[in-house]
């Protein structure tokens, strides 16, 4: 008898080491650094003062460096009505950031929406002949809203003038940030790209001018998606998300739901590349290993919708300690998560098997006390 408990015990012990060995391991061991490049949706920006939003990437680095149980480093450069000019110019010009990509375990990247807003500010102020600078979208939308009544010929002009968009302006600054991000990385480090969703999805626009934002995105989205391999990056739809399900009153940004959303979807991306790293490490077949001056690329606070840009960068020190809470009350939230939605458990599998040898180990051992009687 004991003889069988020994070998179900050893059976069992050398199933589970398989299957951990076969599970995802970062490359991060002793701690955890992540970097964050991008606008207010990356800084986690709140239409209400009273109310903080936690940013996707703090989230995402909070988790991650939980579930390892390392410290942990946390800087995030976005900044509120950030274009890609304005990355280049102001943010990746600095030795402070550069210092940081190299260090960092992590790069996520924000960019794109501020280009598209801009130039809707821009194109809305040469059609409405005004020398009044809009300092948000939402404000320009209104004007040309009013303006429309009077005239609805205007909406024409204005998809005439989005749809014939020159892309190639951004495209260009956004290969230029790509270059210095990947020149300063460190070698192992994870570059995550979220693509564009639609920023004023939620706002009635006139005619058909919804359509064409839409176009217009997707078109910026493929530009995003067509260098994620030259530069080695991944890319987040948040295009084809629920985002924008999960904003605030100001229909535009995040509120913390759409946050954690994001947050979910990199968190995949990021094990999505852990397991690709590890099968390549077992040898397996992996393949390859805002802008101030409407359109001019120096930044205000246009996609905040405020008028009031946040400068300070911000950066978090994170202990094991932390980590461990950190991963403690994504435990709890995940356990909440799975009563309430009736989910199967996360190692569903595994139980399975597990019970599975439990059930053969418990009818050999009723078979051997059979013989023993036999004999």
């Amino acid at each position: 008898m004991r003889k069988y408990l020994k070998t179900m015990g050893f059976f069992v012990l050398t199933v589970l080491l398989s299957i951990q060995q076969a599970l995802p391991v970062g490359a991060w061991e002793e701690s955890l650094s992540c970097t964050v490049l991008g606008d207010s949706i990356a800084k986690g920006y709140s239409s209400d003062k009273s109310i903080e939003i936690k940013s996707y990437g703090q989230i995402v680095t909070e988790r991650v460096a939980g579930e390892a149980g390392i410290p942990y480093t946390y800087k995030n450069f976005a900044k509120n009505g950030l274009a890609t000019a304005g990355l280049n110019e102001k943010i990746l010009a600095k030795d402070e950031v550069l210092e940081s990509l190299e260090n960092a375990d992590i790069i996520l990247v924000t960019m794109g929406s501020n280009d598209l807003l801009n130039e809707f500010k821009k194109e809305a102020q040469a059609i409405l002949d005004t020398d009044t600078k809009f300092k948000s979208a939402g404000e320009a939308l209104n004007e040309v809203k009013a303006a429309v009544k009077d005239n609805p010929l205007l909406v024409l002009k204005i998809i005439d003038a989005l749809g014939n968009w020159d892309y190639g302006a951004f495209e260009g600054e956004w290969i230029k940030a790509m270059d210095t991000i990947t020149a300063h990385k460190k070698e192992d480090s994870q570059i995550i790209v979220t693509n564009i969703y639609n920023p004023v999805h939620n706002m009635e626009l006139p005619g058909t001018m919804n359509k064409i934002v839409e176009d217009i995105i997707q078109n910026m989205n493929k530009m995003i998606e067509k260098r994620a391999e030259e530069y080695g990056y991944q890319v987040v739809d948040l295009f084809q998300s629920d985002i924008v399900a999960f904003v605030q009153d100001d229909g535009l940004h995040p509120d913390q739901e759409g946050q954690e959303l994001i947050a979910d979807l990199v968190y995949k991306q990021l094990a999505v590349q852990e397991q690709d790293k590890a099968r390549s490490v077992d040898g397996a077949a992996v393949k390859g290993e805002e802008t101030g001056e409407e359109g001019a690329g120096s930044e205000t606070a246009e996609n905040d919708g405020t008028g009031a840009s946040t400068e300070e960068t911000e950066t978090i020190e994170g202990t094991k300690e932390d980590s461990l809470e950190d991963k403690e009350r994504q435990n709890r939230k995940e356990a909440k998560e799975k009563v309430q939605d009736a989910k199967p458990a996360k190692w569903g599998g595994l139980a399975i098997l597990v019970i599975i040898l439990l059930a053969w180990a418990a009818l050999t051992l009723k078979n051997a006390r059979r013989g023993k009687k036999g004999k």
